[in-house]
């Protein structure tokens, strides 16, 4: 090994880190847990954001029809001449 050689060093520590880290027995189980929690909230926000639009949607078109279709009646009465061409 080279005095100078940049990867052989990189190994060396990485090796030398690898022997000192003690692995958690259940940490796979615990990120996947936090991971499986982060999904389901995420979907519940996307459902409850689907809802959301949904029933905006819903009352902005139902307002929409009621403000429409009753027009406002006349306040006098008018008489309307109809004329038929022979």
């Amino acid at each position: 090994m080279k005095a100078g050689d940049p990867e052989a060093r990189l190994r060396e520590t990485l090796d030398t880190l690898a022997t000192t880290v003690v692995a958690s027995p259940d940490a796979y189980a615990k990120a996947r847990s936090e991971w499986q929690r982060r999904e389901r909230r995420r979907r519940l926000v996307m459902l409850v954001l689907a809802l959301v639009i949904v029933v905006v949607a819903d009352v902005v078109g139902l307002w929409a029809l009621n403000s429409f279709s009753d027009p406002v009646p006349p306040t006098e009465r008018t008489r309307i001449d109809v004329v038929i061409q022979p």
